[in-house]
């Protein structure tokens, strides 16, 4: 039997476990889980590659520190990804639509009591989410039309809801 386990997903009450395709294809799996984002009880969503599809619990372990995350609501989340930058080095992104942000920023929870705030071209549905989580996915990117914005770990990145 062919094993199809490469990347691992974690929920926000830190239930962790392989994304398999047993079920259904990795697109729907991805759409499915994003669209249980309710920032009331269902607030992240994480995938990263296992260090080894082999073992049950391989997930355990990234076989780097790159992954992709969510948060919020299916209406209107976030996508932050871990990816290395320019200078070799790992850098936290959120992930945007090409377009130039308006001004105006949203509020996106992340928690029961934290929300992190994002500009316009930075809110994403669970479906164009589940596209982007897909990409990663297949290829441990964010491909174009999107970019990213570093983002400052240095200063604090959330706020009080």
């Amino acid at each position: 039997m062919t094993n199809h386990r490469t990347h691992a997903q974690q929920f926000t009450s830190g239930q962790m476990g392989w994304i398999t395709g047993d079920r259904r294809p990795a697109p729907e799996h991805l759409r499915l889980m994003l669209r249980r984002l309710d920032a009331e009880n269902e607030y992240t969503y994480a995938i990263w590659r296992g260090a080894d599809p082999d073992s049950l619990v391989g997930f355990r372990d990234r076989a780097s520190d790159s992954f992709m995350q969510a948060a919020g609501s299916a209406d209107a989340m976030t996508v932050e990804a871990r990816l290395p930058g320019p200078d070799g080095e790992s850098h936290l992104y959120t992930v945007g639509r090409s377009e130039p942000a308006d001004g105006t920023t949203t509020l996106i929870p992340i928690s029961a009591d934290r929300a992190v705030r994002v500009f316009s071209n930075e809110v994403f549905t669970a479906d164009e989410a589940a596209l982007i989580f897909y990409t990663y996915y297949l290829t441990d990117t964010v491909a174009q039309p999107y970019v990213l914005r570093e983002l400052d770990l240095s200063h604090e990145l959330s706020e009080l809801r």
